[in-house]
């Protein structure tokens, strides 16, 4: 017998172990984080947390219909996270709340990726302190549990510089494969990502820019950058270009023009810039303080690790600085910088002290302690002087809600402005109008003819106006055809919701 063998066997078997033991306890953190967000949230009692929750829903019930996006369903985003949302009701049922949970997921996904990617860069105590100020930062619990397709795109994004941090450690290169596979899944989830493609190009030509000692090679870019490099972006295009293909995600119309046409960026006036960018680093200004010290001990201390989120919070705050409208949910952009820089600030604290935090006081440097204390005073009072974080939940009209139901069972289909109602009823709106949003009518891509034309098409039992009444009460056209097929059976005090029913003699 050869027992030389048995040690390499058992280590073998001991490194397999090990692996499914931090698998399972990843997987427990992860519910874990699941339940506590379910406990301290409204995810089930809450109507509506944004409008976009309502076209996201009911475009994936549209899909689970049968309606192809893109040719039916007007849609102004990639297609995957529709998919997605679809084949989960067809498991979970068609349900607000298991479209929040999904989203909670992505969020478990999102937070999980960043404490890894962390930890391997400055250990558990910075990575867990950066996770939970992430976890706490304006609005990302809000985002977290809404059905919106900004924090999945992230999480994701996320998920594919954890990889190419494994590949760093590891040098294998079905990391490689792996990164660029979700990343294009990323993009095609929510293109906003593609920002970080060409901030991942140098974190990983970083992996192997210093050739080894005592080669020749003249070469820049030799073999061994090139080859992952190329995996990488090949594996990105081919699985983008798949999706693309298969859902016929190719609509310059839709995808493009829709965000960045003309119209749109002029007349974006209402959400300003650069009001609303230091409004929102207003409301995490103790992070943003963390951040910059973080900052200045990577520039000092020439971490590498720390350039790729100095370069993501840089570029991603002159992209909006520039794109107009800058929404509230595209603050996790520069969140996750922001927090994953504190995280440096709070390495730096912790170096200060020579044998971590259990060392003897006796042997501390408090000529060096006097930076530290100085920030973390400044820390504490900035946290005790910046104003409570806002919920904004949107209000609910029950009232209107319950008309919709009342009057299910007569009606195939229901137009909308806030498709919200049309999904708690689990009816469909005409395909071409899942989507109306504030650029589709600003890009004049959506008129009122082409309204009218649908109506007539679809002849809709029920309409429901609550989000752009007054545009379409200012329209004489709409108002005409209206009065003459439909009866009002609903206004609120305020008029900013009312309910019709078509009259019998239009039927």
């Amino acid at each position: 017998m050869n027992f030389r063998r048995s040690p390499p066997i058992k280590l073998n078997i001991l490194l397999k172990m090990t692996h499914l033991k931090n698998i399972f306890f990843s997987i427990i953190i992860l519910f874990l984080y699941i339940g506590f967000v379910l406990a301290i949230r409204p995810v089930q009692e809450a109507f509506e947390f944004d409008y976009d929750e309502g076209l996201n829903l009911i475009k994936a019930l549209l899909y689970s219909q049968g309606f192809s996006l893109y040719t039916q369903i007007w849609n102004d985003q990639p297609p995957l996270f529709t998919v997605f949302l679809s084949y989960w009701f067809n498991v979970f049922g068609y349900s607000v709340f298991a479209a929040r949970v999904l989203v909670i997921l992505f969020s478990a996904l999102l937070i999980w990726s960043f404490y890894q990617i962390i930890r391997f860069s400055l250990g558990k105590i910075p990575a867990l302190v950066a996770t939970l100020l992430l976890f706490t930062s304006w609005l990302f619990l809000r985002l977290s549990i809404s059905v919106m397709i900004g924090i999945p795109s992230l999480s994701l994004a996320m998920l594919s510089v954890y990889f190419l941090t494994l590949y760093k450690r590891q040098r294998r290169k079905r990391f490689i494969i792996l990164s660029g596979a979700v990343l294009a899944v990323s993009l095609q989830t929510k293109l906003f990502t593609i920002f970080l493609v060409p901030l991942m190009i140098f974190y990983l030509l970083d992996f192997k820019l210093r050739e080894p000692e005592g080669s020749k090679s003249k070469n820049f870019f030799p073999s061994s950058v090139l080859s992952p490099l190329l995996l990488w972006l090949i594996f990105i295009a081919v699985i983008y270009l798949g999706v693309s293909l298969i859902f016929q995600a190719f609509n310059y119309e839709q995808l493009v023009q829709a965000h960045l046409g003309e119209k749109v960026q002029g007349q974006s006036t209402t959400f300003n810039n650069i009001e609303n960018l230091p409004y929102f680093l207003y409301q995490d200004y103790d992070y943003v303080f963390l951040a910059f010290i973080g900052s200045l001990a990577i520039l000092f201390k020439k971490q590498r690790e720390g350039i790729f989120p100095i370069t993501w919070l840089v570029t991603a705050s002159l992209i909006l600085l520039k794109h107009k409208p800058v929404w509230y949910h595209y603050y996790p952009l520069l969140a996750i910088p922001i927090c994953w820089l504190a995280g440096y600030g709070v390495a730096l604290v912790i170096n200060f002290f020579p044998e971590g935090w259990n060392c003897n006081p006796k042997s501390l440097n408090f000529k060096k302690l006097i930076f530290p204390i100085l920030a973390t005073a400044l820390l504490i009072v900035s946290m005790i002087a910046i104003p409570a974080k806002p919920k904004g939940r949107p209000p609910k009209s029950l009232e209107v809600m319950n008309l919709v139901l009342k009057h299910k069972d007569s009606t195939q289909w229901i137009f909308t402005d806030r498709p919200i109602y049309a999904f708690y009823a689990g009816l469909p709106v005409p395909p071409e109008l899942a989507v109306m949003s504030d650029k589709r009518f600003k890009s004049g891509n959506l008129t009122f003819d082409d309204i009218i034309a649908v109506l007539t098409k679809y002849r809709p039992e029920q309409i429901v106006l609550a989000r752009w009444i007054e545009t379409f009460k200012s329209n004489s056209q709409f108002n005409t055809y209206i009065d003459e097929n439909y009866s009002k059976t609903y206004q609120d005090d305020k008029g900013t919701v009312e309910h019709y029913l078509l009259k019998k003699s239009s039927s």
